[in-house]
């Protein structure tokens, strides 16, 4: 039993190193940049994670959307919500809301979103929210702790794991001492009430848990 927890362990601590390895290496070849205008420099290429609020970004067609920014000119811009929205017809954004009275900020026609794309057109805007600040990173953050909740195949492990433990505790018990007051060997009786448990015990479960 020992021998197959420890190998389960191991097999589990190699995939999950395996597994962020490549996680890694796909995230080093995808490196997306942003062309910022701060003070003193005209236009330059940033890695999206060292933009700040209030940085001045230049977007054209094809550009990821790489925070939440707030359109200061634009000309015919259009831009892809199907990240958010699911609706596959790019909408237009302008540098002023012409409706004062819209209450959804996926409805604002002057905010643009982190994990959008610009379609057609060009922009200046100024970014308002950067990484868990954004709408985007509050949707992942809420699925992420969503995930955190044990799933029905986690849950069902779990309860044949109780139910093996409960009839460990209820039958070693009974068989110790049923058989030490029946044989008055109570020697004999305590290995034989161990192996009773030992074999409640299928070795081979943290094998296919782990599988």
């Amino acid at each position: 039993i020992s021998a197959m927890v420890v190998l389960s362990t191991l097999i589990r601590f190699v995939q999950e190193g395996r597994s962020n390895r490549a996680a890694e290496r796909l995230k080093a070849m995808v490196s997306n940049t942003a062309t910022v205008m701060r003070r003193d420099e005209p236009r330059i290429e940033l890695p999206i994670k060292q933009l700040v609020p209030g940085d001045l970004i230049v977007l054209s067609a094809g550009d990821m959307i790489p925070a939440d920014c707030r359109v200061l000119s634009a000309k015919d811009l259009f831009v892809s919500q199907a990240a958010m929205t699911g609706e596959s017809m790019p909408v237009e954004k302008f540098a002023h809301q012409r409706d004062a009275k819209t209450r959804n900020p996926l409805d604002l026609e002057n905010i643009l979103f982190m994990g959008t794309n610009v379609v057609s057109g060009s922009a200046t805007a100024m970014v308002i929210g950067t990484g868990r600040a954004t709408f985007f990173g509050n949707l992942t953050t809420r699925v992420a702790q969503r995930d955190e909740e044990p799933n029905a195949f986690q849950r069902g492990i779990n309860k044949v794991s109780w139910l093996l433990i409960r009839f460990m505790f209820v039958m070693a018990p009974l068989v110790l001492f049923i058989n030490g007051f029946t044989k008055g060997d109570w020697t004999e009786a305590l290995l034989f009430a161990l192996s009773i448990a030992v074999g409640l015990t299928p070795e081979m479960l943290p094998m296919i848990v782990t599988s």
